[in-house]
């Protein structure tokens, strides 16, 4: 009996040796080191030959930081006021944390090996050892690095110069990290390491994707310590509150500047105030109104559910606009790029391609590890972050949100979940790799095998089932109608084309998939060559989609030459010498290009201060007269001296100045002109927004004569008889005049009102009465007499929040040594 059963269990070994294919073993540095060479090569441009992308918002920054840039680099003096654009805004808020960390080291290298190449090698590090740490076989945390750097999204950020929403991403593996970290030691060591991955992250500023990650960490966070109290581990319970209230404070604090400084600005800017639209109907009780953004400009970009196609077809309703067409069948477009995207936002550049691999995995992973709390956790964030995604889809969840969660009406564009979606999406495929490798060696589990190829069989099913309905779309909105009748048909076939090459291509690969991953359930194959099928399906799955960007890249210093060279525009703007600030037309009103020698009323900045956008969108053509619907009276108190406009214009308040034949545009000088200080003769008390923005708009309003203020002055003012003013010197942080009034009479000063950065001195005294004048601007009463008036940006909260950060980034430090070294004597210790 005894002598049968050796026999058997002999035989069972034999056909384990014989069903398992040989394998082999890849040394672990191997892989970091191709995770580098991966990413030098996919970005040779930028990286190698030093090359930038000619993105949108690359060359709106390169408009409106060239004049700051020339004053730091002449005096060496920062900036905290930016002049160039929008008559002025505030740049204190906004500069580089100035607290020595991680992110400074990242800075110098990227002036060597380019930005875009260091944070995705820092990205894909801190992925592959988190998922080392999760015990994730080193194949997989490879595979799983390349799929979080490689997703088309991300590509697509950095093309059109989202820098700061490209850092904030790339540091979400080693925050999460980290915290992970945090609630399996409890530790020290491990809160500082934590507050230091965070912190890092908050200083980028980008404050809708810290938020979303805040979310995921309160996701992961919550069972841990919940099941402390239920095990009635209250000590430990107590510990770890104190500690991560500890790092999150340190966290906080090491980002202050530019966090709280970011905080000061937000009531003075867009994102903090619905702003005002003369067209539409008053709102007098709206819970947002003088604290956010309106819930309809906030859900513009929203993830319509039909569009969930996007993330595995990445063609779904068009793919993205301007993309390039590659065609044969309409060679006359060739090169062209095309309005592809149909569907349900105002526009989209991006593509939300998730991959075959990471599709089909992350399910596996919430199938075969669904009783484990971490993927529990990570299921149910996804989920959360699904429907916040649909936004004005599903209106009343968002504005659940919206309404009751502190600085939420500041965002926008709920589609941009996705961006920190992909990073659980990743996770979860890696631990469903996991799940195979765990099973390398086990009795085979048919029955759940069976499930898993039901898994990949319905990822197959769903591109049959796209292939069948292909037919039916429309692949055309009433946007559309814009490019007419002719062209209409033309784009739909395109997007046709493009939507069912890409069906098959998802077919082939999904195939590719299932047969790889069937052979290695039935050990036809090993694991590492299961692993190395997956990277180079995954590598050619997202290439070839980020390939569809077309991107062009040039020496950025020779473009920037090119761009920005100067017309004969620009020269007879350049050769007056008076302060002065200048308003393009139509078209050339959002071009930060006039901010390069410049200063202009207009401009390109999605967090402009409110008083100057409902300016904009309220009084800038809110003229009157039919004829000619530029209100020259708000461009004079705006110190607008010049008007540049790409047609000729026909009114007796301007002169013509110059014509560029090149550019085919025209300046026009205004000839009562405002200079930048000017005394007036009365003052109109509107405290009423609404009718304050309406009566800029009126005919009667004289700017020169009377200043709309919000409040009774203090101090009796008189009608002037003499008075002057005269521009001493300026600076971006410090404008000095010369004034002269024979009464005490009301200075108009045609800088914006920022009380938190701007002082005012007069013969060297500090005012202390400042009044918010033309809904934008600033006054102050001067007595008569000769005087020096200083106006200086002077931001006390700057230095201390920089201060604090430095303090902080200290203590986060020192922790982190002080434990290293306690745990090496400890250890030391042990050994002897």
């Amino acid at each position: 009996m005894s002598k049968k059963k050796y026999s058997k269990k002999k035989l069972n070994v034999k056909e384990e040796k014989k069903s398992l294919p040989k394998t082999f073993e890849i040394p672990v540095w191997v892989f970091p080191l191709a995770l580098t060479v991966i990413l030098l090569a996919l970005n040779y441009n930028t990286a190698i030959k030093g090359l930038s992308t000619e993105g949108t918002d690359i060359v709106a920054g390169l408009g409106k930081t060239q004049q700051v840039k020339e004053f730091y680099e002449e005096t060496g003096e920062t900036a905290f006021w930016n002049p160039a654009i929008f008559a002025g805004m505030p740049k204190y808020n906004d500069l580089s944390p100035r607290a020595f960390s991680v992110d400074s080291i990242l800075a110098m290298i990227q002036k060597f090996a380019g930005n875009v190449f260091i944070y995705y090698l820092f990205a894909a590090l801190g992925m592959f050892f988190f998922l080392r740490y999760l015990k994730v076989p080193p194949i997989i945390a490879f595979l799983g690095a390349l799929l979080f750097v490689l997703f088309p999204h991300y590509k697509g950020l950095w093309i059109e110069g989202h820098f700061r929403k490209f850092r904030a991403l790339m540091y979400i593996p080693w925050v999460i990290f980290t915290f992970k970290y945090f609630i399996d030691k409890r530790t020290f060591l491990s809160a500082a390491l934590f507050a230091l991955a965070f912190g890092i992250q908050i200083r980028t500023g980008h404050y809708q994707i810290i938020f979303y990650t805040a979310l995921l960490i309160f996701s992961l966070g919550i069972y841990p310590f919940i099941k402390n109290i239920l095990d009635k581990k209250y000590s430990l319970f107590g510990k770890s509150v104190g500690l991560l209230i500890v790092s999150l404070v340190l966290a906080f604090f090491m980002s202050a500047q530019p966090l709280l400084l970011n905080k000061e600005y937000l009531p003075y800017s867009k994102r903090g105030k619905t702003t005002i639209n003369l067209q539409e109907k008053k709102v007098e009780n709206s819970k947002t109104a003088n604290t956010g953004v309106s819930l309809e400009y906030a859900t513009q970009w929203s993830t319509h559910p039909y569009e969930i196609i996007r993330w595995i077809i990445p063609h779904a309703y068009g793919g993205i606009a301007r993309e390039v067409y590659t065609g044969s069948d309409y060679k006359q477009l060739a090169g062209q790029k095309l309005p592809n995207y149909w569907g349900f936002m105002p526009f989209h550049t991006l593509f939300d391609y998730i991959g075959v691999i990471t599709a089909i995995f992350l399910f596996i992973a919430l199938y075969t590890n669904r009783t484990k709390p971490f993927v529990v956790s990570l299921g149910v964030f996804s989920v959360l972050l699904i429907l916040l995604s649909f936004g004005r889809h599903f209106e009343s969840f968002y504005a659940l949100f919206y309404n009751y969660i502190p600085y939420f009406n500041k965002f926008r564009a709920p589609s941009m979940g996705l961006t920190i979606l992909y990073f659980v999406f990743v996770l979860l495929a890696s631990l469903g790799l996991k799940y195979f490798f765990d099973i390398r060696n086990e009795k085979p589990d048919y029955k759940q095998y069976k499930n898993i190829i039901y898994i990949i069989g319905l990822f197959f099913f769903l591109g049959v089932i796209f292939l069948f309905i292909s037919g039916t779309l429309q692949y055309s909105t009433n946007s559309d109608a814009r490019y007419g009748n002719q062209i209409i048909p033309v784009l739909q076939q395109i997007r046709k084309t493009l939507f069912i090459n890409d069906i098959y291509k998802y077919l082939a690969l999904v195939a590719i998939v299932g047969v790889a991953s069937g052979a290695y359930l039935f050990k036809k194959i090993s694991f590492n060559i299961l692993g190395l099928v997956l990277i180079v399906v995954a590598i050619f799955d997202f290439v070839s989609v980020s390939n569809k960007y077309h991107e062009e890249y040039s020496d950025l210093k020779a473009f920037e030459n090119s761009y920005f060279k100067k017309t004969s525009i620009d020269n007879a703007l350049l050769a007056d010498k008076e302060l002065h600030r200048i308003f393009p037309i139509g078209n050339l009103f959002s071009d930060n290009r006039w901010g390069y020698y410049h200063q202009t009323i207009g401009g390109y900045s999605p967090i402009k201060m409110y008083t100057i956008e409902e300016l904009v969108e309220n009084c800038y053509y809110g003229s009157t007269d039919p004829k000619f619907p530029i209100n020259l009276n708000v461009a004079k108190f705006l110190n607008a001296k010049y008007l540049v406009i790409p047609q000729m214009l026909n009114n007796n308040g301007l002169s013509l100045v110059q014509y560029d034949n090149s550019t085919k545009q025209y300046l026009y000088k205004i000839n009562d002109y405002l200079p930048r200080a000017f005394f007036v003769k009365k003052t109109k008390i509107i405290k009423d927004e609404y009718e304050r923005l309406k009566y800029l708009n009126n005919p009667i309003f004289n700017p020169a004569e009377e200043a709309v203020i919000e409040e009774a002055l203090t101090e009796q003012i008189e009608i002037p008889d003499s008075s002057f003013t005269k521009v001493i010197s300026f600076t971006p942080n410090k404008l000095v005049l010369e004034t002269y009034t024979d009464k005490d009479a009301l200075l108009v000063l045609s800088e914006l009102y920022y009380p938190p950065a701007w002082k005012i001195y007069v013969d060297g005294v500090k005012v202390n009465k400042i009044y918010k004048t033309n809904h934008a601007i600033q006054s102050i009463i001067i007595k008569k007499g000769n005087h020096e008036v200083t106006l200086k940006c002077e931001p006390s909260s700057y230095f201390y929040y920089r201060n604090i950060s430095w303090a902080s980034v200290g203590i986060i430090y020192l922790t982190i040594i002080f434990s290293l070294a306690a745990d090496f004597m400890k250890r030391k210790r042990t050994t002897s």
